[in-house]
């Protein structure tokens, strides 16, 4: 494929700079920014997008710095910088060169890469963008897959009474750090997709970050229809049925372009259920390469090489579509794909003989998938029970739906100051990574003067940007006050996030005089920085932004409370990078994950948060504080007791705890958090953890099972289909007789006669059964074949020896299917129960 035209000439030795600023490693490459800095610094402070600097920039300033000697070796350095790293050894391929994954394919309906690309709305597009970032910078083959959004998520004005208005600006193109890809002989590369009664026609663009690509997905080509071009218009708004045909677009035609740029990525990877129709479309595109029929046969194969990513805490929050819509947009699919209308939405229902039950796309993502996981251990478990009416009689426990907590792209989120800090501690970490989890050392061994130095100056950075916001911020509310006094010496609490009900971001507003009072100390200042978006028809949330806003206007609290509008990447950049106490307070277990916190730990903030999501496996008073008592939100009363625990906190740990100085003038008490915090929770919510845990756990997994299954045509498949076939025909057929039990010092012997019908022994499992005991896993193990049962047709005895802690009635034994080569139960949820 053929690389951008270029828009103007640069002058020699600047042209690396085009090249460099369609690369997005520059936006977690610090040495980069100064390059950016000196072509404009008010546009690269207000922008941070490198390719609109180079088309504004004037000629006289580019023939300057073609004369600065210093500014053309700088350029040169990064260029050959990148260059080496291109061609270096990473990670992966010192590591799992030889493994059977191809390629990943990741799929997703928003990515967070950069504010210079508004294509996000929020967490799910920052993980899917920082995930891309470490697939880079461990070597991971990964291709990401997206849409490319005209508007985007709406930005947002928050005027003198606190009202959120809207509005979308258009993401022109042109001005955009992206290519459109062309083919061979230059032409734009357009994949057709079909749509009731017509064709859309769709427009490819590629992002880059170093060797990886982004694919992005566009309606709005001039031979479409004016609503089809807007059909990649907007993110998350529109009806239910903008909704399905940009999720059409997205999993049906993401993956053919993928087919068209002959992409071989064995692995394809869902984030979050949007994507799902991609599942559809891998296995028809398999159909049609080995030239076989049976859809379900193909599905069959190519699950095994698909994985589900699920950040959704309740039910309601997987989309669904009504079946007659539905059927609208897929007939001509279902011809393609050799399905009948009720085959196809059976797989993503529940019932499929309920004709009216909508079609749920995290139910197609489940039953099409080959690995499926929630995004913390919480989150794991709400999973779990979300799922469970998909797998009948099986133990909540053991639902297939596994965790891999969240991360975030450290790189991306430390200040400038913070990267000099990591660079000088610890520099082959830095430059050489491999997604270890271990503390760092040489952060435990810092010194109390090292630590208080960075974070004052972070607090101070952190400082000059938020005025610098909350001047533009007055200037579009045509307010000429000036601003209030932001003391670096006070201790700063962050607060931003999405505003909706279950993240309770006015929790701290529970008690209006006992914020005014800590915040009115007048020997131990706090100031809070409040920031975040509530969705257009989110009536409530959008009053809770209006009583942060009417609060901070209060003559009472007047420069202690800000509210910062239009919160995007630069903005939480801005706060992460000095805040020094992030708070978060969402009604547990409603918060998946959660990675603004995790962003300040590179930086020195800490965090007092409910222990959900992330926080629930970081947590320790070594590092942090945590808000409550783990229980789940019932009903508002835990509101109450969360506020006032809160309260407490602030009053008697944090506060006291930064203002308690030593002979130093430093807060020994909070910069032992501050060094245990940054050693040990960095490296763990990272990125770089979480990628290579997907590869370890998932992908190579995912790429060895598909593999398997896919080769002579699909041979192992037809076999497990066969298998699968005969255990339905038969399980009927099994029966338990009556167990004798045991008690001894080696613990409790159980055996039973279990007659299997038509089913060999080595197609089954029998084992032995306990629920789980306070705080340990469910009990399960193998039953061993004894003996053959006397004068019995396929009548054996199966024994097991159990631990006597518990008492024998505790124990019930089970048949489960057994392959070595299928998942069970995600693929095969057949169990049968001695009670």
């Amino acid at each position: 494929m053929l690389e951008r035209y270029r828009t103007r000439d640069l002058p020699q030795g600047l042209e690396p700079l085009s090249e460099m600023a369609l690369d997005f490693r520059w936006t977690w490459n610090h040495r980069a920014d100064e390059l950016w800095n000196q072509l404009d610094p008010v546009l690269w402070k207000l922008t941070r997008n490198p390719w609109l600097i180079l088309q504004t920039v004037s000629v006289a300033h580019l023939n300057a710095l073609a004369q600065n000697g210093d500014f053309l070796a700088r350029v040169a350095e990064m260029h050959n910088l990148w260059n080496q790293e291109d061609h270096a050894p990473n990670w992966y391929n010192q590591h799992f060169a030889r493994s059977a994954l191809r390629k990943v394919a990741y799929f997703s309906m928003e990515f967070g890469l950069s504010e210079a690309l508004p294509i996000y709305a929020g967490g799910l597009g920052i993980l899917a963008g920082d995930h891309l970032k470490s697939a880079e910078d461990l070597g991971v083959p990964v291709v990401g897959v997206g849409l490319l959004f005209q508007k985007g998520y709406f930005r947002q004005v928050v005027n003198a009474q606190g009202e959120q208005i809207e509005s979308y600006p258009y993401n022109d193109p042109d001005s955009l750090p992206i290519s459109p890809l062309r083919g061979a002989t230059g032409q734009w590369v357009r994949i057709p997709i079909p749509l009731p009664g017509r064709t859309l026609i769709l427009r490819v663009w590629q992002v880059r970050l170093g060797t990886t690509t982004l694919y992005l997905l566009d309606s709005n080509d001039p031979v479409n229809t004016p609503i089809d071009r807007g059909i990649t218009g907007e993110l998350y708004e529109g009806g239910r049925e903008m909704r399905l045909v940009q999720e059409i677009v997205l999993g049906i035609g993401g993956y053919r372009v993928l087919h068209a740029l002959g992409v071989d990525a064995n692995v394809l990877h869902i984030n979050e259920g949007h994507p799902a129709f991609a599942i559809l479309e891998r296995a028809h595109n398999w159909m049609v390469r080995e030239k076989i029929p049976d859809f379900h046969h193909a599905l069959h194969v190519t699950r095994a090489g698909n994985i589900f990513t699920t950040h959704t805490p309740v039910p309601a929050g997987f989309d669904s579509f009504d079946p007659a819509l539905f059927h609208q947009y897929f007939t001509v699919y279902q011809k393609e794909w050799n399905l009948t209308d009720k085959e196809l939405l059976a797989l993503g229902r529940k019932n499929p003989d309920d004709m009216t039950e909508p079609f749920n796309m995290a139910l197609l993502a489940i039953s099409g998938s080959g690995f499926v996981n929630g995004v913390s251990r919480i989150h794991g478990e709400v999973s779990r029970k979300i799922f469970s009416p998909q797998f009948e009689r099986w133990p909540i426990d053991e639902v297939p739906v596994t965790h891999i907590t969240n991360g975030i792209h450290t790189l991306s989120w430390d200040s400038l100051l913070s990267d000099v800090f990591w660079t000088d501690k610890v520099p082959k970490r830095r430059m050489h990574r491999d997604g270890s989890s271990e503390p760092v050392r040489e952060v435990l061994e810092t010194s109390d003067e090292a630590l208080w130095d960075l974070r004052m100056k972070n607090r101070i950075v952190m400082l000059e940007g938020v005025q610098r916001h909350l001047l533009r911020q007055k200037s579009v509310r045509g307010e000429g006050t000036p601003l209030p006094f932001l003391d670096p010496n006070a201790l700063y609490i962050g607060l931003a996030r999405r505003f909706t009900s279950y993240k309770r971001p006015n929790l701290l507003l529970f008690d209006h005089e006992r914020l005014l009072s800590i915040l009115s100390h007048a020997d131990r200042p706090v100031r809070i920085f409040v920031a975040g978006k509530a969705h257009p028809q989110d009536t409530e949330g959008k009053n809770f932004i209006q009583e942060w806003v009417h609060f901070a206007s209060d003559p009472r609290s007047h420069g202690t409370v800000f509210f910062l509008s239009d919160y995007d990447m630069n903005v939480a950049r801005t706060l992460v990078g000095g805040i020094d106490l992030w708070v978060n307070c969402p009604r547990r277990p409603w918060e998946a994950s959660g990675t603004s916190g995790m962003k300040v730990l590179v930086n020195g903030g800490l965090n007092c948060s409910v222990r959900d999501g992330w926080w629930e496996e970081g947590y320790r008073p070594q590092v942090g504080w945590a808000i409550g008592d783990g229980v789940p939100f019932e009903n508002s009363t835990r509101d109450r007791l969360d506020a006032e625990d809160l309260y407490r906190i602030l009053e008697q740990e944090v506060i006291p705890d930064f203002y308690k100085r030593d002979d130093r003038g430093i807060p020994g008490r909070w910069i032992s958090r501050v060094r245990e915090s940054m050693a040990t929770l960095t490296p763990v919510f990272s990125t770089d953890r979480m990628v290579r845990e997907y590869l370890e756990r998932a992908y190579l997994p995912a790429a060895e099972l598909f593999e398997a299954r896919q080769a002579n045509g699909g041979a192992l498949a037809r076999s497990i289909d066969s298998w699968k076939e005969h255990l339905d025909r038969n399980w009927e057929g099994i029966r338990f007789g009556a167990e004798t039990v045991l008690e001894g010092p080696e613990g409790i012997r159980i055996e039973c006669p279990v007659w299997l019908g038509e089913i060999a022994p080595e197609e089954v499992r029998v084992e032995v059964f306990a629920a789980p005991l306070e705080g340990e896993a469910p009990f399960r193990k193998a039953m061993d074949l004894v003996k053959n049962l006397a004068g019995a047709r396929n009548g054996f005895i199966f024994g097991v020896t159990v631990p006597g802690k518990r008492p024998a009635g505790h124990y019930t034994l089970r048949v489960v299917p057994f392959h070595e080569m299928v998942k069970v139960p995600l693929e095969y949820g057949r169990i049968l129960w001695q009670r």
